[in-house]
């Protein structure tokens, strides 16, 4: 039993029987009427040559008769030669004549006419032999009348006879035509109709019986129809067999944003990025699939307004009963959350290993900036806070690895300053995340500090940009910045709450390793204040037994020298112990300010006098130089306290040299203090964290102490707004500088009422 056919196949079968029959009857038609119409259009152009013949003979025998009249009157041969011609034209348009004209009257009208031509053509020889023999005019004019004129009338009437007869046979044809083109159309008009009624019979037979089909095909097409306009969370669309979109659902237009009119027609590289396009992606899944008859895949899709989202697709291959290939049919379905889920969860695990695996904190950063990019962002700029209140760069990575060095360039070049009332500071004062999801050529503009600035970012190309605080409780530690430089790619409102989360275990973990450095630093500052608190303690100790040994027979020369050593040793005691303290309230965060107007100058001079019979013990020389009337408002214990470490330090490695202090006016709002010693100088690697808790210079074999003088220096200054930085060279001494705030005119009534400023 054969196979039953379907229902486009018998709607097609049926109209197409009903075309051969409409096409055989045209035909038939067609042909019956062109047979006919060509055999009139000949019969007719034939009638028209006859008529258009006799009126050429008309003519020739006219264009003979002028001839022979001017020939008659003038004796002019020219004329003469006319005539010849005129005549021999008119024989030979009636021997065409003759041939054409064979049927009754038409051939006896010819006869007649050629007749009467020659009896006009033998009168007008014997007038011109009469004009020859010099008859007289008068007798040649009656001669002319006579003879010529009379054949001349005879044959213009048969002529006129025969061009009646023509005309009469031209119309009498074109009557013909006109009776034959009604009947033609009086028949096709049958025909039509017949081909009409049998198309109709045949029409209605197919409707009658395909109609149960038609209705079942088009209940079956509304539910599938139902069905794809009903799935709103899938992409379904059908491709041709070039890849081209045959049809599409609402469900697509909700995922990428284009409307069916937009995509129909259009090729599937359509939804690819624009790179994935380029090498070809689109057409190597569809290879895929036809090789393995369906193919599951997921990777990054294209939507209208240009974002990406990450989309799982089926692709299924479908064919025909003889295997030939007629389209796909694509299910996709968007999974970036998902995806964002499962790439948040294995982040967080990972990031949970890195703060496990890396206690330094340099380590910690470095390997968390390395996580962000590509994975987040194109580009990651942690910014750390450091002790003296700045926002400086730590890491700086970018995925393109050209781009990396330009990136950490911009960055240097363009620190954040704390006067801005927005950018970085400001998500640093708030602890507010910043984000802009499509950053403009205007807005880039408008951020950049100067033209080279926005040269580098525009090259760097800043697409989408996200700030967020490093916060630990109340205490800000950082900034994490993360941009894109891809047109299609977005920071997301998912990706902020994403990195604030993340940022915020950055920040504990970042807080628990200073707290686990500071708890070593701590245990062994315990170590290095009972070595370096004993030895002046231990000195002390002996000076006042050898005093005690002594008794009172001891000459008041060496009692005064015992005590003033004794007195050496109390005073680094209290040196040592006031570090301490200052150490500890700046640990703890409790270092206030005692602020009041103090004279820059005169605080200088008495650290300078303290100091003096230590620098004349020591050898060196005291050099003080100081501008009078330098006010500010400061801490006059903690600013001792700065002095004195930088003298003492001066006087410590520049043992036997010339020790110089001058007190300065920098600029108009500010006081500078310069500590100079000409000792053993500071390597250049060792200067960049001679500031640094902890960290000493050894000077032939003496150390320092605990490494916290020029450290407590710096936190003393910075508390006072002010700067201290170092000068020096192997062998060439060392040069401290110090630069504080001046007091403004008319600002001194105000210190009272202020409040102390608290160093953070």
């Amino acid at each position: 039993m054969g196979r039953r056919w379907t229902f486009s196949q018998r709607v097609g079968a049926g109209f197409i029987a009903s075309l051969l029959v409409a096409l055989a009857l045209a035909v038939t038609s067609a042909v019956a009427l062109l047979s006919v119409r060509t055999h009139q259009k000949a019969s007719l152009l034939e009638l028209s040559m006859d008529l258009l013949e006799v009126e050429r003979l008309r003519r020739a025998f006219s264009d003979k008769v002028s001839s022979e009249r001017g020939y008659a009157l003038s004796g002019d041969t020219l004329f003469a030669e006319e005539m010849v011609a005129s005549r021999e034209r008119f024989i030979s348009i009636a021997g065409r004549l003759e041939a054409r004209l064979v049927v009754e009257p038409a051939s006896s009208l010819l006869g007649s006419a050629m007749r009467a031509e020659q009896e006009h053509e033998q009168a007008v020889r014997e007038l011109v032999v009469a004009h020859a023999a010099n008859v007289p005019r008068s007798k040649l004019e009656r001669l002319f009348e006579e003879r010529v004129g009379t054949t001349r009338l005879r044959a213009y009437e048969s002529l006129q006879q025969l061009s009646a007869n023509a005309e009469e046979q031209l119309a009498r044809g074109i009557q013909t035509a006109v009776d034959v083109d009604e009947r033609v159309l009086g028949l096709t008009l049958v025909a039509a109709s017949l081909g009409l009624a049998v198309a109709a019979v045949l029409a209605w037979v197919l409707l009658r019986r395909l109609r149960p089909l038609r209705e079942e095909a088009d209940d079956s097409a509304r539910r599938f129809q139902l069905l794809v306009e009903g799935v709103q969370d899938y992409a379904l669309l059908l491709l041709d067999a070039r890849g081209r979109v045959a049809s599409w659902n609402p469900g697509a237009t909700r995922i990428t944003g284009y409307e069916a009119s937009e995509v129909v027609g259009e090729p599937v590289d359509l939804f690819y990025p624009p790179e994935s396009a380029a090498l070809g992606v689109p057409e190597k899944d569809l290879a895929r699939a036809r090789r393995d008859g369906r193919l599951r895949t997921e990777g990054w899709r294209r939507r209208k307004d240009g974002s990406s989202f990450f989309a799982e697709a089926l692709i299924n291959v479908l064919r025909d009963e003889s295997g030939a290939l007629r389209g796909y049919a694509e299910v996709t379905r968007d999974i970036t959350e998902r995806r964002r889920a499962e790439r948040t969860q294995g982040l967080f695990a990972e990031a949970g290993r890195v703060f496990q695996q890396y206690p330094e904190p340099d380590l910690m950063v470095a390997e968390l900036s390395r996580m962000m990019v590509p994975e987040v962002a194109d580009g990651c700029v942690l910014y750390v806070l450091t002790p003296s209140g700045q926002l400086r760069p730590r890491v700086v990575k970018h995925a393109d690895e050209e781009k990396e060095p330009l990136l950490w360039e911009a960055v240097r070049r363009h620190q954040p300053s704390p006067d801005t009332p927005r950018g970085l500071w400001q998500v640093m004062r708030t602890g507010r995340s910043h984000r802009v999801a499509d950053v403009t050529p205007e807005m880039l503009a408008k951020n950049a500090e100067d033209a080279e600035h926005l040269r580098m970012m525009e090259q760097v190309g800043v697409r989408s940009y996200l700030a967020v605080p490093l916060r630990s409780g109340e205490k800000a530690q950082g900034v994490l910045v993360l941009l894109t430089s891809s047109p299609e790619r977005r920071l997301t409102q998912g990706d902020q709450v994403f990195m604030e989360e993340l940022a915020g275990r950055a920040a504990l973990a970042l807080d628990n390793t200073r707290l686990l450095r500071e708890s070593r630093e701590a245990v062994e500052l315990i170590g290095i204040a009972a070595h370096d608190l004993g030895n002046p303690l231990n000195t002390l100790q002996l000076l006042l037994r050898k005093l005690q040994r002594q008794g009172p027979g001891m000459a008041p020369e060496k009692l005064r020298d015992g005590l003033a050593a004794a007195l050496k040793q109390t005073q680094r005691l209290g040196q040592l112990l006031l570090n301490l303290l200052d150490l500890s309230r700046l640990s703890a965060g409790r270092l206030v300010l005692d602020v009041a107007t103090v004279d820059l100058a005169d605080l200088a001079h008495e650290v300078v006098e303290r100091f003096a019979a230590y620098a004349s013990e020591q050898g060196s020389k005291l050099v003080f130089d100081a501008e009078l009337g330098l006010v500010g408002g400061w801490d006059r214990l903690r600013l001792d306290r700065v002095v004195t470490n930088l003298l003492s330090n001066a006087l410590k490695f520049g043992a036997g040299q010339p020790v110089e202090v001058r007190v300065e006016r920098a600029g108009l709002s500010r006081a500078r203090l310069v500590v100079k010693d000409h000792g053993v100088g500071i390597p250049p690697e060792a200067q960049r964290r001679i500031f640094d808790r902890f960290e000493q210079v050894p000077s032939e074999g003496r150390h320092a102490g605990f490494g916290l003088g020029l450290y407590i220096v710096r936190q003393l200054v910075d508390a006072h707004g002010g700067s201290v930085h170092v000068e020096s060279s192997p062998g060439e001494g060392s040069t401290f500088t110090v630069e504080l705030p001046l007091l403004q005119q008319g600002s001194e009534r105000e210190l009272p009422g202020t409040e102390p400023p608290v160093l953070p």
